[in-house]
């Protein structure tokens, strides 16, 4: 009924507002990569790799964090849910990046800047973006 299509418009509401924060995010880190390879390969290949973290860290907490239904869910399940994302999202970020750190090629403060210009990218597309 009326409650389901209200439910589907919410969670496809939900599913844009997720893309428009990974295309951000990738515009940006791939700018900056672009401004990198000026610097030289290992410095592009630096910013790809923080990029990543941080596009994969939102990766998984869009897919945790993902209702099939809007509607009828206790508060405190969803506060929950997304508590639980906010910690898979954090645990994957930090993953990366210490293997992208312990492997010793890339260059730390380019990886930081890259991440960096991911996170104002998810800010640039919830405010800006419409």
């Amino acid at each position: 009924g009326v409650g389901r299509k209200i439910s589907s418009m919410l969670a496809d509401s939900l599913a844009t507002t997720y893309r428009k924060v990974l295309g951000a995010q990738c515009v940006l880190v791939l700018m900056l990569a672009a401004f990198g390879l000026l610097q030289g390969l290992n410095v592009a290949a630096s910013v790809l790799a923080g990029g990543a973290a941080v596009l994969a860290g939102n990766l998984v907490y869009f897919v945790v964090a993902r209702e099939k239904s809007i509607s009828a869910k206790p508060a405190g399940r969803v506060l929950g849910r997304h508590l639980f994302a906010e910690v898979a999202k954090l645990f994957t970020i930090t993953v990366i990046l210490l293997l992208v750190l312990a492997s010793g090629w890339f260059v730390p403060l380019w990886v930081l800047a890259a991440m960096g210009v991911a996170l104002l990218g998810h800010w640039l597309a919830l405010l800006i973006i419409k």
